[in-house]
């Protein structure tokens, strides 16, 4: 689906970006700074319920961290971070509801162009 250093590399420029340090960011997500060091450059994987959180916490959406290159269609919504994180504590049934409800959404838009 997508690179997980590049995925990494998006992370750590929005973290720059907002002058935050490792360290910073480590104690805002409760983490320490090796692992932001590690999830950063590709070495260890970026759990998903943590992303949401991280892109708020540096100011990003998932849309953007996730890159041009890889967007689908649930990316292209411009969801801020607050959105995105509770998005990511539904259960996966409600998930799939979303999902169904945007992909309907947009064929009926597409229809009527």
């Amino acid at each position: 689906m997508f690179e997980a250093g590049s995925l990494g590399d998006r992370l750590r420029n929005a973290r720059k970006r907002e002058r935050m340090t490792v360290a910073q960011l480590a104690r805002q997500l409760g983490l320490v700074s090796s692992q932001i060091s590690k999830m950063e450059t590709g070495v260890q994987r970026i759990p998903a319920d943590l992303l949401p959180v991280w892109c708020e916490a540096v100011g990003i959406t998932l849309a953007e961290v996730y890159g041009v290159e890889n967007l689908h269609h649930f990316a292209q919504i411009p969801f801020p971070p607050f959105i995105a994180r509770l998005y990511s504590q539904l259960p996966e049934s409600f998930r799939k509801h979303i999902h169904r409800v945007i992909e309907s959404t947009y064929q009926l838009w597409k229809s009527r162009r």
